[in-house]
């Protein structure tokens, strides 16, 4: 059955143009667009093009396994400023609400309400990710995955064409590539076995699929930075840190995998090959908070499909009469389908086009800029360094949000000098910093102007210290 598109362009441009609204205000995506550029002039994550950022981390290769986004979001600064980075951001946050809801709608297609629904905790958590990163893309990524899962375990083989394509593009874009080949060598395992005679075509699948990890500037190292957060999660970092049930986003995410315990337990059907797919991605989704949305994209499509058929169990179970949410409506036809895309077209070039044009700098360190010393020395906020390489290019950072070249110690002398713990005074030293930038509240600053260290500026925001 044909799969109308009314509703999930609807409610993906809806989503789209209200992003507009939300300022930019990621603390990555400065040092996103400094890289970007380099991309758009051939560097690609050179050692001395990163040298130029941080002093601490100058035999660090750097990470290329973004370049591509960071060059959408280059691009789209170059062509629009910050208006141009958040009608990109509008539009990539359309196509992944868009793609969420239409893998949910075409479980249930004459059903559309109990499939929006069940795409609801998708949607919601997928706020969380609308940020001006390459992670939106890899997000995006995902939820096409998702769409294909389908027809691929299905055995249709046009589908399985583009598995490979999809690996490639999303190997360049963010490292969550790497749970997408993961996915697809457990699918071409589990078509395999439940499809005999198409045991080649899921061999060929799994192969190509690998083969277009290795197809980036990294090449092999491209598996290093996915490799490096599974087995050791920086957890000093809050999005890496656990999920939490007690948080808004949290809250979401149990709902979510309370509603497919659930619905495994109650549905009529039991849909056991969906495991191959929710329980890796559930996994994944366990290890960080920023990868919640993850397990809760993979699920819409399966909540959408049993997750009524699970409900009415246990209704008839309790005796409770269950209201008709999920009536059927008669489905729209492709002339529907053209209308609603040139609609949501317009919706969101017109939003794009009025969007917010500034960034969100309040919680940044501006009136400091001009009084930094340029060259090394400058001990940093750790949530201020990609700003920083932004605006102030003369003094590189001491740790920025690229984490993995500072993992280790230099962020283990960032901690015990910000946080004022036994030996702060001898990394200083060691290390050569000569100015501070951190927050008023932070231990070093409060402990700084106990000494009497001079202080060259402060606000409610910063303090800016020289060290003597």
């Amino acid at each position: 059955m044909r799969t109308p598109l009314v509703v999930p362009i609807a409610i993906g441009a809806f989503f789209g143009a209200i992003s507009t609204r939300l300022p930019v205000g990621d603390s990555d995506v400065f040092w996103h667009l400094v890289l970007g550029r380099d991309a758009l002039q051939g560097n690609i994550a050179l050692p001395e093009a990163m040298s130029d950022l941080s002093w601490t981390a100058l035999r660090f290769p750097g990470s290329s396994d973004q370049w591509f986004g960071q060059t959408l979001l280059a691009l789209a600064f170059d062509a629009g400023s910050w208006r141009g980075i958040v009608a990109l951001r509008a539009l990539a946050i359309a196509l992944l609400v868009g793609l969420i809801v239409y893998a949910a709608v075409r479980e249930r297609p004459t059903r559309p309400l109990g499939a929006v629904l069940a795409a609801l905790p998708a949607v919601a958590l997928s706020r969380f990710v609308w940020t001006e990163r390459p992670e939106l893309f890899g997000v995006i990524c995902f939820a096409l995955l998702v769409v294909l899962l389908r027809p691929v375990r299905a055995g249709d083989v046009r589908a399985m064409y583009w598995i490979p394509p999809l690996i490639l593009v999303w190997a360049n874009l963010h490292g969550s590539f790497a749970l997408g080949a993961v996915l697809v060598m457990l699918l071409a395992i589990d078509g395999a076995i439940a499809h005999p005679r198409l045991r080649s075509i899921y061999a060929a699948m799994a192969i190509g699929s690998l083969i277009a990890t290795l197809l980036t500037p990294a090449h092999l190292d491209a598996w290093t930075a996915p490799g490096f957060h599974l087995l050791h999660p920086p957890r000093q970092i809050q999005e890496w840190s656990v999920p939490d049930v007690t948080t808004l986003p949290g809250s979401i995410f149990a709902l979510a995998v309370f509603a497919t315990l659930t619905t495994a337990l109650f549905a009529s059907a039991r849909a056991v090959r969906d495991a191959v797919v929710l329980l890796p991605v559930l996994f994944v989704s366990l290890i960080a908070t920023r990868q919640m949305p993850l397990y809760a994209i993979a699920a819409a499509p399966y909540l959408a499909a049993h997750g009524g058929d699970a409900a009415t169990e246990i209704a008839t179970l309790l005796r409770i009469r269950m209201p008709a949410l999920a009536r059927t409506v008669r489905q729209p036809g492709r002339a529907a389908d053209g209308v609603m895309l040139a609609i949501g077209a317009v919706v969101l070039a017109v939003a794009g086009a009025t969007g917010i044009d500034v960034p969100d700098l309040s919680g940044y360190p501006v009136a400091a800029v001009p009084l930094l010393r340029p060259g090394p020395g400058l001990l940093n906020q750790y949530d201020w360094g990609g700003y920083l390489i932004w605006a102030a290019p003369k003094t590189p950072v001491f740790v920025d949000g690229r984490l993995i070249p500072f993992l280790g110690s230099v962020m283990d002398d960032y901690t015990t000098v910000v946080g004022v713990h036994p030996g702060w005074r001898d990394v200083i030293a060691r290390r050569g910093i000569k100015q501070i930038l951190v927050r008023p509240t932070d231990p070093v600053a409060v402990r700084a102007r106990d000494l009497g260290w001079p202080i060259r500026a402060s606000s409610d925001t910063f303090v800016l210290i020289d060290v003597p």
